[in-house]
């Protein structure tokens, strides 16, 4: 069997055009070179050396026979290379599923980062509901899901990402859109409309936490309707509706987003990232350390290790 080694050997010399500058390039005695250039001739039945010229010139079927070990060489090195990056995370496929907006915000931000600074990944997004992405997750069809709030699953871990501002949508000649700041309690005595998919229910608890008071509760109606089409209706009138800032991506005429205020600051909702304990792929440990980085974040236990991470953006 011929081996790599006495290929690159006969590349080598063929490229240096002398056994004697080959093998001084490769660090090696000009004998041992010649060798297993003289092996790979009596494997193959055939000279690929002419030696009755100075230097190494190769005979027609050595410029066959370069052609084929080059790209052998060649697609080895390649096939290695990937290994490694494969190994280190740098290469192979993330499955991120989730439920919130992809117009705008960190999960268009992160992942998009993500994929230019390791093009060898390839990132694949599934928008579901929570079950599904749960299901997802414990099926391993996902590699983690990225979900509002931090709750315990079984055998499933999870860790804080990043957090978004929290916005209300509004239609153009509502009175509150006049005002420099709006809080919580502008928004009491309002009519929301929010979808009943996720994160509608999310959604409803917080306004019911926030506004919701003995003798009042915050009229809310729940559509099965999905994000676009709650944003869209609110041009119509008549009601308000709460998203994180990642759907400010989406511009319907007539509709504006306007932040929301607490007396500390902008009102803001976490996410977080959520994979089976089980998960080895390297890429998901990459990813991982890729956003806390990315957000300053302590970076937790997860799935096999990767090495250290350079100075990301923030």
């Amino acid at each position: 069997m011929i081996e790599l080694r006495q290929l690159r050997y006969l590349i080598a010399a063929a490229e240096a055009g002398s056994f004697s500058r080959a093998a001084r390039n490769m660090n090696i005695k000009q004998a041992t070179l010649s060798r297993h250039v003289i092996e790979v001739e009596k494997r193959l039945g055939m000279t690929l050396f002419d030696r009755r010229t100075r230097g190494a010139t190769l005979t027609p079927n050595g410029k066959t026979y370069l052609t084929t070990a080059q790209r052998i060489v060649k697609e080895f090195e390649e096939l290695n290379e990937w290994v490694r990056a494969a190994r280190k995370g740098e290469a192979g496929r993330l499955a991120v599923g989730f439920y919130t907006s992809f117009s705008a915000g960190n999960l268009r931000a992160t992942l998009s980062e993500f994929s230019e600074r390791f093009f060898g990944v390839t990132v694949r997004g599934f928008e579901r509901d929570r079950g599904m992405l749960l299901a997802g997750i414990e099926s391993g069809l996902l590699d983690i899901a990225i979900m509002i709030g931090e709750r315990p699953y079984p055998g499933i871990r999870s860790r804080p990402l990043w957090s978004e501002r929290h916005l209300v949508v509004m239609p153009a000649t509502h009175p509150l859109a006049a005002r420099e700041r709006i809080h919580w309690q502008d928004l009491t005595g309002e009519r929301f409309l929010l979808t009943e998919r996720d994160p509608g229910p999310e959604t409803r608890n917080l306004l019911l936490g926030k506004l919701g008071s003995p003798g009042y509760t915050p009229e809310i109606d729940m559509d099965d309707i999905g994000r676009d089409t709650v944003i869209s209706s609110i041009a119509l009138g008549g009601r308000l509706a709460i998203f994180a800032e990642s759907s400010a991506g989406i511009q319907v005429p007539g509709v504006l987003f306007r932040e929301i205020h607490e007396t500390n600051g902008h009102s803001r909702i976490g996410y977080s990232g959520y994979w089976r304990d089980d998960n080895e792929n390297p890429v998901l440990r990459r990813f991982l350390d890729f956003v806390a980085v990315r957000y300053s974040l302590p970076s937790g236990p997860g799935p096999q290790a990767a090495q250290p991470l350079g100075k990301e953006r923030s």
